[in-house]
């Protein structure tokens, strides 16, 4: 390696020596990609691998190519990236892969890296095969969080690929996103029955406490869908929790198979600071939001209420206390002065150098945008609607130029970046993915942060930003218990 390991880098190495499979769940920004590589390196200087195919998120899996890869390993590499929907002269250099070497020749160590939403295209996942079989082979799935769903279509076609593969490494800062049954997929990839068993349904039953069928929620399911009647559906506590059990035991399971680490105990790094600035609706946003919820729900009786849809409701609701809900026939504003947007506006005034706005809705990035231009604030935007290469010049000028504002969409920009020229970090709006919001924060906190990062959260008073709040801490106390953090947890 061109870069020297840290203690606890180098203690997750040793830990995977003479292990086929092994988990790295270690929190963000201590260093888990230079791992993964070192240990790469080490099979490969063994003469064990040659082959190495990187599963990650969108535009994580160009980073491992574009910077990972250049910055940390150095000798016979050769490293491409899998471009779906690539032309005929991209894929022709992707065959450099598959070179026949000369006698006497070396080996080469190559890589292919691939989006994880690749591998459900017939396209990605052939070549993907091709590519495993075509010499000594690891897999490497980053943020393995990904494959949480063991129905997923994408869960589905890893674990075909993982037949193809001698070994495989899964690497998460945040493995437990929203319950504890989240692993089961994860670990089973490494190693089918490594927590016990291989069925899912049975993995729920040990952890949960599932609701019997004489409960009047799973009857009413029943009644409108027979095949209801196999559902696991988790009991609430009074608190509106679900009930997990034997956590203790998942614990010491996976203790033997994965190494943990937290950025307090081995990185001298600043602070987190969080403050929260709160505001109310206006007249109009707080009728369309009582409205709303009435709206979206209906009574089964026995006091059990139920969403009409879920999703739709909590969206709907989000949306409204941003001054706006996106209806069938176009965006509709509920509010001619946006309380949220000036309540950021007017907190910006307070703040000095570069910051970051994580914002959940496209709609809410377009005004945060608009207003930052009014106020002649420079500033980029990075999601989904943004090309792969302004997305890359996005960060290089936020991180290396002008730019002060990075607005971003944290479900594709708050994984696998480094922004750590941000000292504040404003989170405009939330959702209910732990994983979405420990990974974004830390693109600011992480190697190469110098002075405390400050996170501020903009709330709508008494409206489903409180009730974020609270399902987002319940869900980190919960992974902590799981991951064997739970000192932290409580303390922190």
């Amino acid at each position: 390696m061109k870069t020297q390991g840290m203690a606890h880098q180098l203690q997750a190495i040793q830990r995977m020596v003479g292990r086929q499979t092994y988990a790295l769940f270690m929190e963000q920004g201590t260093g888990k990609t230079w791992t993964l590589l070192a240990d790469v390196e080490r099979l490969y200087a063994k003469g064990t691998i040659d082959t190495v195919l990187v599963v990650a998120p969108n535009g994580v899996h160009l980073n491992w190519i574009n910077r990972e890869i250049p910055a940390h390993m150095e000798g016979n590499i050769v490293a491409r990236a899998w471009r779906s929907g690539a032309g005929q002269r991209y894929m022709r250099s992707l065959e450099d892969l598959f070179r026949v070497r000369q006698e006497g020749e070396s080996v080469p160590l190559r890589f292919l890296a691939v989006n994880i939403d690749a591998l459900v295209t017939k396209k990605g996942y052939e070549f993907c095969e091709r590519f495993l079989l075509s010499g000594n082979a690891w897999i490497l799935l980053d943020e393995s969080s990904r494959i949480k769903n063991p129905d997923a279509a994408r869960t589905k076609a890893l674990m075909r690929l993982r037949r193809y593969a001698k070994g495989a490494r899964i690497a998460s800062g945040t493995p437990v996103t929203n319950s504890p049954v989240d692993v089961f997929a994860q670990m089973e990839f490494l190693e089918s029955g490594l927590l016990g068993t291989t069925s899912y349904r049975a993995f729920v039953s040990e952890y949960a406490d599932v609701l019997p069928n004489t409960h009047p929620l799973m009857q009413n399911m029943v009644r409108r869908n027979p095949r209801a009647a196999f559902a696991q559906i988790i009991a609430r506590n009074p608190d509106g929790s679900p009930r997990w059990r034997n956590l203790d035991k998942l614990q010491k399971l996976l203790e033997p198979h994965s190494f943990r680490v937290l950025k307090k105990d081995c990185l001298d790094l600043p602070d987190k600071i969080y403050k929260t600035i709160t505001f109310e609706l206006d007249a109009a946003q707080q009728r369309a939001y009582d409205k709303m919820q009435d709206e979206l729900r209906i009574d089964l009786g026995n006091n059990v209420e139920l969403p009409v849809s879920e999703l739709a409701a909590l969206i709907k609701l989000q949306q409204i206390t941003s001054g706006y809900v996106n209806t069938p026939l176009g965006v509709r504003y509920v509010s001619d002065d946006n309380p949220r947007l000036k309540t950021l506006m007017d907190a910006i005034e307070d703040v000095d150098g570069k910051f970051i706005i994580w914002a959940r809705f496209r709609e809410e990035l377009d005004a945060i945008s608009a207003a930052l231009n009014e106020a002649n604030v420079s500033c980029v935007q990075y999601h989904g609607g943004v090309s792969r290469d302004d997305r890359e010049a996005a960060v290089d000028s936020f991180q290396n130029g002008d730019v002060r504002v990075f607005v971003g969409q944290p479900q594709s920009g708050g994984i696998g970046l480094t922004l750590t020229a941000a000292e504040t970090v404003f989170y405009f709006s939330n959702d209910f993915n732990l994983e979405t919001r420990l990974q974004s924060e830390d693109r600011a906190h992480r190697i190469g942060t110098r002075k405390n990062v400050v996170y501020i959260d903009i709330a709508a008073e008494s409206t489903i930003d409180e009730q974020i709040a609270r399902n987002l801490q319940r869900k980190q106390r919960t992974a902590a218990i799981v991951l064997g953090d739970e000192v932290a947890a409580i303390e922190g």
